[in-house]
């Protein structure tokens, strides 16, 4: 290559020595080393708990998130007496901060199918028209070019800002299906979903292009939405988002920024590596159900010894959450379900054996003492496989159900936030070559 003679200048003149992290103090992730985050705001719209503090001692403890004060057990508990449209009033609530009325509700639905369609200029030209084999790529492109389709892109108006983020809401589904479509299919039907779907059983339309789904499928889709629509202000995606709103940019910009910061492999696509790691264990744990077995191969793992050798058992620990999370303790109860109308006990079974074997195989090998337990992207990925949903939009799906909170974090930036986010870095002198 024409530049390669500058390969090791470049990494030399960009590194800067740990030591002067650790001289200087610096936050490095903005968190302290304890692991908690460094306060760089405020927020009532979610809150994400997963330690305590006693006598000046971090306890771990089960964890907590709230969607503007309501416990996602109680949310769950909540959206369960109605039959469908599950996300929707979750949308709602992250929004405008309560449950919709029956009036309220009635004229939502009836916006999100009128705006689910797609302007054919992105269409044709974004989503046909240029090639690429990511779909969280063909996402962003497509977001940036909603732009250009809104007479007034850059209002700062909060109500304004509040009927965008509806409008770009109800077409992610049919973007993220789509932009699958026009990748993995020659001349695929880009099927408009008959109105009276809601937003996972118009997803699944779309993305089966056509075929049937049962009702326990689209409402398992639907509590994922649920369960991935808010992670608190301080997550990557969303504090990007804030990042990009607090310059006084559009929405479309924000939310391109978003979604770029969830394409990354260390926020958005854990999911994806649970479901390649467990198709490692399976092709090499003869017997499921054997406790000793599965052990011994998670002890290879943690002592990189084989799959990734990265020593990481994907899907356990977190980042806020120590004890539990409360989101895969939800979801693994209906995956629980899923697994036995998909009659795939078995796998589910074995899902079972590593969350309850490897934390015990993690303290032993690494003597470390931190508490780890599954996440959501532990039991994720296997929902999204029973669904016949390709691990290509795992990431994608995870995209469709956050920007919600995107949005309503972005209201409250506009509202609350009235300064630019503009975090200090030091000047380090370095010997340049």
């Amino acid at each position: 290559m024409i530049f390669e003679s500058l390969a090791d200048a470049i990494i030399k003149n960009n590194s800067i020595d740990n030591y002067l992290y650790e001289k200087e103090d610096v936050k490095r992730g903005l968190r302290h080393k304890d692991g908690k985050g460094v306060i760089a705001g405020l927020t009532s719209i979610g809150a994400v708990v997963g330690l305590k503090e006693e006598n000046g001692v971090t306890i771990p403890t089960d964890g907590i998130l709230k969607y503007r004060g309501k416990s996602i057990s109680d949310i769950t508990q909540h959206i369960k007496q109605f039959d469908r449209y599950w996300y929707e009033r979750i949308v709602f609530l992250l929004l405008v901060g309560r449950y919709p009325t029956e009036s309220e509700f009635k004229n939502l639905l009836q916006y999100f199918t009128a705006q689910r369609f797609i302007p054919d200029s992105t269409l044709d030209h974004i989503i046909k028209g240029i090639p690429s084999k990511s779909v969280m790529n063909k996402l962003i492109m497509s977001i940036a070019s909603l732009f250009a389709d809104d007479p007034d892109p850059n209002s700062l108006d909060p109500y304004h800002n509040f009927v965008k983020s509806l409008s770009i809401i109800a077409k992610i589904p049919s973007i993220v299906a789509y932009a699958y479509l026009s990748y993995n299919r020659e001349n695929p039907d880009y099927l408009i979903p008959p109105e009276d779907l809601s937003m996972s059983e118009s997803f699944l339309y779309m993305v089966r292009e056509g075929a049937h789904f049962t009702k326990a499928e689209s409402e398992i889709l639907d509590l994922c939405f649920v369960l991935h629509a808010e992670h608190g202000g301080g997550n990557n995606s969303t504090f990007a988002c804030k990042v990009v709103t607090s310059s006084g940019s559009d929405i479309y910009s924000s939310l391109c920024a978003a979604v770029g910061s969830l394409k990354g492999p260390l926020h958005g696509s854990a999911n994806e590596k649970v479901m390649d790691m467990m198709e490692n264990i399976k092709l090499h744990v003869a017997n499921w159900d054997d406790p000793k077995e599965i052990s011994e191969y998670l002890e290879k793992i943690v002592r990189k010894e084989v799959y990734d050798k990265s020593g990481k058992i994907y899907g356990l620990g977190h980042a806020v959450y120590t004890k539990s999370d409360p989101r895969a303790i939800i979801l693994k109860e209906k995956a629980k379900e899923l697994a036995l109308e998909k009659n795939r006990g078995a796998e589910f079974r074995l899902y079972e054996h590593i969350e309850e074997l490897a934390p015990k195989v993690f303290a032993e090998i690494t003597k470390n003492e931190k508490v780890i337990a599954p996440n959501v992207d532990f039991y994720s990925g296997f929902v999204y496989d029973c669904l016949d949903i390709p691990v290509k939009i795992y990431t994608p799906i995870f995209a469709l159900a956050r920007t919600s909170g995107w949005c309503a974090h972005r209201l409250e930036e506009i509202l609350s936030g009235k300064r630019i986010i503009r975090p200090g870095y030091k000047y380090i002198e370095i010997e340049y070559t």
